[in-house]
């Protein structure tokens, strides 16, 4: 498992936007601000704002902000936000077929594996935004 560029921009986004004094702040200032091209700063804001970790508001004078407190926003928040569910291996994902054992509760691989996750998962989630 690894955090996706993707993932990892939208982190640098959301403090930028959070670093910020105006309540609404322009994507192309975003975008120069956490380094990201402007197209890929657009597809990742809508996804943080399908999201609610941002509201979206159009025309001249709109912008991005914050939809959620920044000390109630982790990792964890903006990471699955973007890249889904946190699975250190495909085996912990609901849709995959195990060949190794019929049932994963059964399976050693598989529990050890979704405890490293667990931690992993935990500490990503327990890292506030704020933090940086």
């Amino acid at each position: 498992m690894h955090i996706t560029r993707e993932a990892d921009y939208a982190i640098r986004l959301v403090h930028a936007l959070m670093s910020e004094s105006s309540p609404l702040v322009p994507a192309s200032r975003l975008s120069q601000q956490a380094g990201v091209t402007l197209r890929f700063t657009l597809k990742i804001l809508r996804k943080l704002s399908q999201s609610g970790i941002v509201t979206a508001q159009k025309g001249a004078a709109g912008g991005y902000a914050l939809a959620v407190a920044p000390e109630a926003l982790t990792l964890g928040h903006i990471v699955e936000c973007i890249d889904g569910p946190i699975a250190l291996n495909q085996c912990l994902q609901d849709d995959f077929g195990c060949a190794w054992a019929g049932n994963k509760g059964e399976c050693r691989f598989h529990q050890a594996f979704e405890q490293v996750n667990a931690k992993l998962r935990n500490e990503l989630y327990n890292i506030s935004i704020t933090n940086f």
